[in-house]
């Protein structure tokens, strides 16, 4: 009986060390891709492991993933392997969703519709799933903690790495939260007369405005010295913002266009647009918070992205011809 039981023992130890061997035996990987499908199998993951060569024994993957409990836990997305990893290293890095990250850059002065677009057209959620999501009421004021009609505006522009299956929920939350993370340390009580979403609001057509970091301080002066004295905004990125919202993108606005029934067209309505026209950057908004101190009520592009400003229209009409 004994002779049996130390010959067990043995076989034992030498499944177990060819196992280890195996399992523990590394691979040099040079930029290597490999994607799990999501709802695959273990026993796939491990067979498919194996015919690309990323894995010494599919037997030894599969069967260590079951008995160790860790089957349910190898999620599905795009994975980078890079050095000399074992079956260990490879294991650990799909259990733990290592996956790799997608990189997407949004610019700024970008619309919700535009950021969408960008998203989708980098396989990063569907197009029709973020519109509902970014004009849900609760779900706005879930994120942002505003009772507002939409997310414009709240979506930072940045340079962002999303895992591949991230969800529209998983996005939207992170650029909001970056949204606030960016402004947290601006004096948002500085300004008595505009609460938050009006400073965001105002922002947003100052960062579609201006070029020029320093001529946005400038730009939200003018803006703020007509809502001061009750005079209309005429503001073109609002109208522009209306032929956006109705696919219809150009650089010009024609005098037809003034003429748009839209409460975002400032020139037929006073005040702000109902909404922000797009997510601006942190500089637009400390140019709201911390406007220059002028005089100046109008202002007109004068070629290379810069603008000429004025004290009265009949400057502003001078100046236009000179």
């Amino acid at each position: 009986m004994r002779k049996w039981i130390l010959l067990f023992i043995a076989i034992l130890l030498t499944v177990l060390f060819i196992f280890s061997q195996s399992f523990l035996k590394t691979k040099e990987f040079n930029d290597i891709y490999f994607r799990i499908h999501k709802g695959e199998s273990a026993l796939s993951i491990a067979n498919r492991l194996a015919d690309e060569n990323l894995i010494n024994s599919r037997f030894a993957f599969y069967w260590f993933t079951r008995f160790s409990g860790k089957a349910k836990n190898l999620d599905y997305g795009l994975y980078h392997f890079e050095g000399k990893l074992n079956s260990w290293d490879i294991l650990k890095k799909i259990e733990s969703g290592q996956v790799q990250l997608k990189k997407i850059t949004i610019p700024e002065g970008l619309n919700l519709k535009q950021t969408f677009l960008i998203l989708k057209n980098n396989n990063l959620g569907e197009f029709a799933i973020f519109d509902s999501l970014s004009k849900n009421a609760d779900y706005i004021e879930e994120l942002t903690g505003f009772d507002a009609t939409s997310l414009e505006g709240f979506l930072y522009p940045e340079t962002y790495f999303f895992p591949e299956n991230a969800s529209e929920k998983f996005i939207l939350k992170t650029m909001v939260e970056q949204h606030f993370s960016q402004t947290k340390d601006l004096d948002f009580s500085h300004s008595k007369e505009m609460n938050y979403y009006s400073i965001l609001t105002l922002a947003s057509i100052v960062e579609r405005e201006a070029q020029f970091e320093e001529e946005k301080p400038i730009i939200a002066s003018v803006y703020l010295n007509r809502l001061d004295i009750g005079m209309r905004l005429q503001a073109d990125p609002t109208v522009a913002y209306i032929l956006e919202l109705n696919g219809e993108k150009r650089k010009k606005i024609y005098y037809k266009d003034l003429k748009i029934d839209s409460p975002y067209n400032t020139y037929l309505h006073k005040g702000l647009p109902p909404t922000p026209i797009c997510s601006p950057s942190k500089s637009s908004i400390k140019a709201v918070l911390e406007p220059k101190e002028t005089d100046y009520f109008y202002f007109f592009a004068s070629g290379g992205g810069r603008h000429t400003f004025s004290q009265t229209y009949s400057q502003h009409l001078s100046r236009q011809r000179n």
